[in-house]
């Protein structure tokens, strides 16, 4: 739990700080480029908030009304981090169009422009640090959050070259760089948004990770075969169903032991959430081709 208090907190912090810095800024220049990374900065603290209520809630113990956990909510505050960045997004478009359509402002580039290189900075160590935290957690939150660190960069970037450009060359740069910023928002919302819409709707766990649990339930002491592995995501982790095979002669002490070993041994692997063992004699099985 302390890693989602560590990324929340750097989440909190950092989009504070530059949400303050580049609307003040905004404000005062007429940038509708660092408008748009400032609308962008706005909606990161407001999601950052959400993902800090969604995880706390997604690590609570099971119950009554979720016997299973309830891991599903993680991937549901991703999503709403998606659709919000899309939300932005669609913001920035207005204004720029806006802009394109009615006389640009003109404005100083030297405030503007220090605040979105401080910005950039600012992101780049954001990023490093929230998808270390996120990687360590295997969250999907948090790894949306980092990923929308990074994507910040790239639309810092590309207000600045707005900034300068509407400076030295034509003002029309301005609102022209805040609808290519709107681009980079959009695309990182469409990811976030495919791949928890995922994680909700059950899709299966990925070939590589269905070979190890196989291997892995393989190498347990008294299994002979392994088949019929069903692995899907329920919440951002695996839930395993598989079958495994021993000698029908043993006694059933035994085999339940070994289907004990089987669980755990599967549930140690990092995105497995639950597995589920049926334990079956060899001897039906002989002949047939084992997944």
């Amino acid at each position: 739990m302390h890693l989602y208090q560590r990324a929340i907190w750097v989440a909190i912090l950092g989009n504070g700080l530059l949400a303050l810095a580049k609307g003040a800024i905004a404000w005062l220049s007429g940038s509708t480029a660092l408008l748009a990374t400032s609308v962008d900065s706005v909606t990161d603290l407001v999601y950052t908030l959400f993902m800090a209520w969604g995880l706390w809630r997604s690590q609570q113990p099971p119950d009554e009304s979720h016997p299973q956990g309830h891991s599903r909510i993680e991937p549901i505050v991703s999503v709403l981090i998606g659709l919000m960045m899309g939300l932005a997004g669609l913001e920035v478009v207005r204004r720029g169009i806006d802009s394109l359509l009615n006389e640009p402002d003109t404005f100083s580039w030297g405030w503007p422009s220090a605040v979105l290189v401080g910005s950039a900075l600012v992101k780049v160590l954001m990023y490093l640090m929230v998808r270390r935290l996120g990687a360590e957690a295997r969250s999907p939150a948090i790894q949306a959050s980092a990923r929308d660190n990074l994507t910040d960069v790239i639309s810092s970037g590309t207000a600045l070259a707005g900034v300068l450009a509407a400076n030295w060359l034509h003002p029309l740069a301005d609102p022209l760089a805040g609808l290519a910023v709107s681009v980079w928002i959009f695309r990182n919302a469409a990811a976030i948004l495919m791949e928890n819409l995922g994680y909700l709707t059950g899709r299966a766990a990925e070939p590589e990770l269905q070979e190890r649990i196989q291997t892995t339930a393989q190498n347990v002491d008294g299994v002979l075969g392994v088949h019929r592995i069903i692995a899907d995501y329920v919440g951002p982790q695996v839930r395993v169903e598989l079958h495994v095979d021993v000698d029908s002669e043993i006694p059933f002490r035994t085999a339940h032991a070994i289907s004990n070993a089987v669980r755990d041994a599967v549930e140690a692997l990092d995105e497995v959430d639950l597995a589920f063992v049926h334990v079956e004699p060899a001897e039906l099985n002989e002949g047939s081709q084992h997944e």
